[in-house]
């Protein structure tokens, strides 16, 4: 065994600075891609009672009966598919806010008050989490970027409805309205659907399959998305503070250039 470790290390001596960088909830870590065996697509899983939730199950793999761990719930935070649900659940509040907003419009012309809700597209509560939302994928990104124009034109049809009240009767104001509604409300609706189907099933999940010589075993982990590969001189690494919320898994900290890396030791891991 101590000679099989032997051989590993010099195969392995020229890997000894490179790690492999990947996301978790939008965050970059790091291994070591000494032990990586490979990277695949999230696998099929069969779940395994009587393990802690971040043990998914296992999975077959070729030959092998590898166990797969999801980083995220290790790590202590909601897994992807349950962030993504409640996101979708928000998303569909502020849909019906726009319904709402319409209707609340129609009412205040029609009953002749002050229609006091937020007209710039950028202050309503979809507005804020529009504007402020990051994301890397190519999907979900030009997904999104539809909703500019038809959620900028319904803000706008405040003052337009407003104004045609004054200058031209309710009854013009109230056909703007339901112009607005049957064709640019619509239009949004339709896009927050598809948006709903987005987030249930596009994902960038990759899982890093380690195989560690002294265990003999593979593992995989579940993380978000893969990231690049970088080298970190060994002089860049310094060992993690006692206090950070990970220390007891970490194989250090590294910095390359401007950026900090929390290098984690997948042996600590499960």
């Amino acid at each position: 065994m101590e000679s099989l470790i032997e051989e590993y290390k010099i195969k392995n001596k020229e890997l000894e600075n490179k790690y492999l960088i990947f996301l978790i909830k939008n965050e970059k870590y790091a291994f070591s891609i000494k032990n990586i065996k490979e990277i695949i697509r999230k696998p099929n899983i069969n779940h395994v009672p009587n393990l802690p939730d971040y043990y998914l199950g296992m999975s077959k793999l070729r030959d092998d009966i590898v166990p797969i761990i999801s980083l995220r719930k290790r790590l202590k935070y909601p897994s992807l598919e349950e962030e993504n649900k409640a996101l979708i659940e928000t998303l569909k509040l502020r849909e019906q806010d726009h319904i709402n907003w319409l209707n609340e419009l129609e009412k205040s012309i029609k009953e002749d008050r002050e229609f006091q809700l937020q007209r710039d597209p950028r202050l309503c509560n979809f507005g804020r989490w529009y504007y402020s939302f990051k994301t890397d994928s190519y999907t979900l990104k030009a997904h999104l970027d539809k909703f500019e124009l038809p959620h900028n034109q319904i803000h706008s049809i405040a003052n337009l409805a407003l104004d045609t009240k004054k200058n031209k009767g309710v009854q013009d104001a109230l056909d703007i309205i339901e112009a607005t509604r049957s064709t640019t409300l619509k239009s949004m609706i339709a896009l927050f659907n598809e948006l709903y189907k987005i987030l249930e099933t596009h994902t960038n999940e990759r899982t890093i399959v380690f195989y560690s010589i002294r265990n003999n075993k593979q593992i995989g982990f579940i993380v978000d998305r893969i990231d690049r590969i970088i080298e970190i001189p060994k002089e860049n690494i310094e060992s993690p503070e006692l206090d950070n919320q990970f220390s007891e898994y970490l194989h250090g900290i590294g910095k390359l250039n401007d950026n900090f890396y929390l290098i984690f030791n997948e042996d600590k891991l499960f």
